[in-house]
């Protein structure tokens, strides 16, 4: 009978622990990406233009490799001296963050809390 209690204390003691490695690989962290192609850098402007109505969004050319934090600003209107127009501007700043979910490479936008998967790319985890 000692047996079999400790068999079945084994077996719930591993069946929690795979539990648990299942969970931390579904777990997103922060990543940036290996490389980044035209390609590439079109399908994360095009998320992110989806997120705030079509709106036309440029991106660096390393968007991402450095980095898993982006934030983007509206541009502002200068005039002929290229000092802004109306003075100061209060332009929100909005950040988005890359993350590596399981394999995937996912972009979360910090404002609303939304994700979606990038297809096509290619993130490590990053030191953040």
């Amino acid at each position: 009978m000692r047996y079999a209690a400790y068999v079945g204390a084994s077996l719930l003691t591993l069946s929690l622990m795979g539990g648990c490695m299942l969970t931390q690989s579904d777990e997103a962290t922060p990543a940036t990406l290996t490389s980044v192609s035209l390609s590439q850098k079109v399908s994360i402007a095009e998320a992110i233009s989806a997120w705030y109505g079509g709106i036309d969004i440029t991106l660096a050319d390393n968007v991402f490799t450095d980095s898993s934090e982006l934030s983007i600003e509206r541009k502002v209107h200068k005039d002929d001296r290229g000092l802004p127009i109306e003075g100061r501007h209060d332009n929100p700043v909005f950040t988005f963050s890359l993350l590596k979910q399981g394999e995937k490479c996912v972009l979360r936008n910090n404002q609303t809390g939304e994700t979606q998967v990038i297809e096509g790319l290619s993130c490590k985890n990053s030191d953040v």
